[in-house]
């Protein structure tokens, strides 16, 4: 699918890494949940932080005002049943990321999951070579691609069989997403990863711990 660029703009093509130039279509797509969501990836595609530093004066008057809701809300607060409190999802409906055809063997595709609202929840399911899919346990990984660095987006890079990120260098092993290069591997946390079901041909994405993307965790995933 091709992607739809805001009009008026100038959209980098590619980006440079390591002597490498990769396709970057993805920076300036207008709908990315529908230009970047359909089609196989080996290499970087949009790997451009996921936050935006800074406030606008309009965004700033808008927190302000909310950070005087909640003072004056305070006593109130501390006095409502938790229940009443909207609670981070810790479960999600199973969704339909691919069939087991659509991704060759060393080859990655990427996936919304569990929403499609922001480049945060982009995730790269990965079809592990032999040799790699013995270390992992499964033929199958998925992860989401929030580094947890400063939260560039990172990508499968078939040719050398890493995940890396383009914007400061950190490398991870696709077989379990620990950071083992740059400075994602001086934090030492893993890659969240997604779990995964497969019936037949079908590949399900199940669940994904929420507070875990852009920080990562202590905990090997369990393939």
């Amino acid at each position: 699918m091709t992607p739809n660029h805001r009009s008026g703009s100038s959209p980098r093509k590619s980006i440079s890494y390591r002597g490498r130039t990769f396709s970057n279509a993805c920076l300036s797509c207008e709908d990315p949940a529908n230009c970047c969501g359909s089609s196989t990836k080996t290499d970087f595609d949009g790997a451009t932080p996921t936050k935006k530093l800074g406030l606008s004066r309009r965004d700033a008057l808008k927190l302000l005002g909310g950070v005087s809701a909640v003072l004056a809300a305070a006593p109130f607060i501390a006095a409502t049943p938790s229940y009443l409190i909207p609670q981070v999802p810790q479960t999600f409906e199973p969704a339909l990321i691919a069939n087991t055809t659509d991704v060759p063997v060393n080859g990655s595709t990427i996936f919304w999951f569990p929403f499609t609202t922001d480049p945060t929840y982009t995730n790269m399911l990965i079809h592990l070579p032999p040799n790699l899919a013995q270390q992992a346990g499964s033929e199958f990984v998925a992860y989401n691609r929030t580094c947890i660095h400063l939260q560039c987006l990172v990508s499968y890079l078939s040719s050398s069989q890493i995940i890396g990120c383009p914007c400061h260098g950190s490398i991870y092993r696709p077989t379990d997403g620990w950071p083992i290069v740059g400075p994602a591997a001086q934090i030492g946390r893993y890659l969240p990863n997604v779990e995964l079901k497969i019936e037949g041909q079908s590949i399900y994405a199940v669940n994904v711990n929420l507070d875990d993307i852009g920080y990562g965790n202590t905990t090997a995933p369990t393939w």
